[in-house]
């Protein structure tokens, strides 16, 4: 059946990703833009029929399959084993953290996931969560297993590819390089750099002429001081992906190759610069509490840690103050966590600081390999489990422990690890790399750009302000001391992915069901697309015949 499907989809030219026109058409720094339904469902289309065929191995999607894999073995089930909605936007986030250091628009809780009423399409920081709704309710709302998770994560990298295509395109159109012609090593390079410089900077190449890109290199620095350090780097990821061809002529597909591996590679690369900044933080921490007091954090700055600028408004906002004692805090984890440190992004996601709390629990969450457990064994892992800055084997505090064993306590003994409570546990155990999980609905993380077009008022501080608070806080003198982590705050509320389900059914009918209603999906959207462009066919053989018979009248 799917080579038969493969004919028909490739016959109507459903394979092509989309017309580059599609993502650049508004001007710089404008409101995310839109994607049609029809390539939305094109894409998922594709990858279901991956998925189904017969060549898989070593392919995207099976290589999601098995980055997911230790994550959906210890995410909590419903009855039928398989993992619900909340809990797949969950490991997709994690996923594309991990992977790329991608924060996808539209897998967090914020903001609808749909907007099919726009006649230009649904807004691509809409479509994750789109693609996510489509898939279950093809899927007949059973959850999804581990092999439907990846599709989705492989559908939403597609899409993401397709943007990076049409950028590079238009980069080649402002150098005025034809898309079907070879060009040299050197030629690749000017327009790879010059895709880089307009990715990093949001600026839009729709309509940039040969003068526009010698600006933005002229002044590429002033916008971005990084980018010597990162031209470099674009110069090591382009010679790797051409290897020994680097002499030879290139095509478009070998530069878009390139582009594709920055993308993927970008987050990595700048955690570099996000470990500085948080080794700057850190010089500043108050105790061993993972916070940095206000007065402080406005000192670093006026010193010359510019970066240290964000308003107390915009923090609170952000989720990176701490205001239960005294005097404000800049939370560390949180901070380094926030929008505010977010570049490079597309419109589908944006490149923020790696998560450091990632990898802690990942480790635990692989040992454990189960969505709870007694806390013995969490505890002997954290006691055993070093961070980047905290030594191991360590004594945790008696407090810590004893939270613990209250969180296990209102659930029948076992310890949720997917739930807030745990999150907040793992924030006062490693206070440095895991972020306060705030209580869902108490903050509005929003980019600085975004913070300012909606109240009005900059994100951060001008030298006279930060000057007056700094001023104002040595008038009320707190006292600071060495916190412990039973210190920082704590709420006792709860905030579960679902309840912990009763045991999955053991019927061996259930996985060749599924794979059946897969393969229905992949009919209906063959269907859904083929049906559309066939009568599309008829109405123009239908004119033509129209305009035979006037021919012979």
């Amino acid at each position: 059946m799917s080579k038969l499907l493969l004919v028909i989809c490739s016959g109507l030219g459903l394979w092509e990703f989309a017309d580059g026109s599609a993502f650049l058409g508004s001007p710089p720094h404008a409101g995310p833009e839109s994607v049609s339904e029809a390539e939305i469902q094109a894409s998922l289309l594709e990858e279901i029929h991956t998925a189904l065929g017969p060549d898989t191995a070593g392919g995207r999607v099976t290589e999601m399959e098995e980055a997911l894999r230790p994550m959906y073995i210890a995410l909590p089930k419903n009855e039928y084993g398989n993992v619900g909605h909340a809990i797949v936007r969950y490991a997709l986030h994690r996923l594309f953290v991990r992977r790329h250091g991608w924060f996808i628009t539209g897998l967090e809780k914020r903001g609808e996931h749909r907007n099919t009423t726009s006649a230009a399409g649904i807004l691509k920081d809409r479509a994750p969560g789109y693609i996510q709704d489509l898939f279950e309710e093809r899927m007949g709302g059973h959850g999804l297993s581990l092999h439907e998770v990846a599709v989705l994560a492989s559908t939403i990298e597609h899409l993401v590819h397709g943007e990076t295509k049409s950028r590079l395109e238009a980069s080649f159109n402002a150098h005025g390089m034809p898309l079907g012609s070879p060009v040299s090593n050197d030629q690749a390079i000017d327009v790879i750099e010059t895709y880089m410089m307009a990715w990093l900077t949001s600026h839009n190449l729709t309509s940039t002429t040969s003068k526009h890109i010698s600006l933005l290199r002229a002044r590429i620095t002033q916008v971005f001081p990084l980018w010597p350090s990162t031209q470099k780097w674009v110069h090591e990821v382009h010679q790797e992906t051409v290897g020994d061809n680097s002499s030879a002529m290139l095509d478009f597909e070998g530069v878009l190759r390139t582009a594709n591996k920055l993308g993927e590679g970008y987050g990595r690369h700048q955690g570099a610069e996000c470990d500085q900044t948080l080794a700057d933080m850190l010089n500043f921490e108050d105790g061993s509490s993972g916070r940095v007091l206000i007065s402080t954090f406005y000192k670093a700055a006026l010193d010359g840690m510019w970066q240290f600028s964000e308003s107390v408004d915009y923090l609170r906002e952000l989720g990176a103050l701490d205001e239960s004692s005294g005097q404000p805090s800049v939370i560390v984890p949180n901070y380094m966590g926030g929008l505010s440190n977010c570049v490079a992004s597309s419109d589908y996601f944006k490149v923020c600081c790696p998560d450091k709390c990632e990898g802690l629990f990942a480790q635990i969450e692989g040992k454990i390999a189960s969505s709870h457990a007694k806390p013995k064994p969490i505890l002997d892992l954290v006691r055993a489990l070093p961070s980047s800055t905290t030594s191991a084997p360590r004594d945790l505090p008696s407090g810590l422990i004893e939270r613990l064993d209250e969180i296990a306590a209102s659930n029948e003994g076992y310890v949720p690890i997917h739930g807030r409570l745990f999150a907040q546990w793992m924030h006062h155990a490693y206070p440095r790399e895991c972020p306060y999980p705030h209580v869902s609905g108490t903050t509005n993380p929003r980019t600085t750009r975004e913070y300012r077009a909606a109240t009005g008022v900059r994100a951060t501080l001008t030298k006279s302000q930060k000057e007056e608070y700094v001023a104002a806080m040595e008038t009320k003198p707190v006292e600071v001391g060495d916190s412990t982590a039973v210190e920082v705050p704590w709420t006792d509320e709860e905030e579960l992915l679902i309840i912990r389900p009763a045991a999955p059914p053991s019927s061996n009918n259930w996985s060749v069901a599924r794979n059946i209603v897969l393969a229905m999906t992949l009919s209906s959207f063959v269907y859904a697309l083929v049906l559309p462009a066939m009568a599309a066919v008829h109405t123009v053989q239908g004119r033509r015949s129209e305009k035979m018979e006037k021919m012979f009248v």
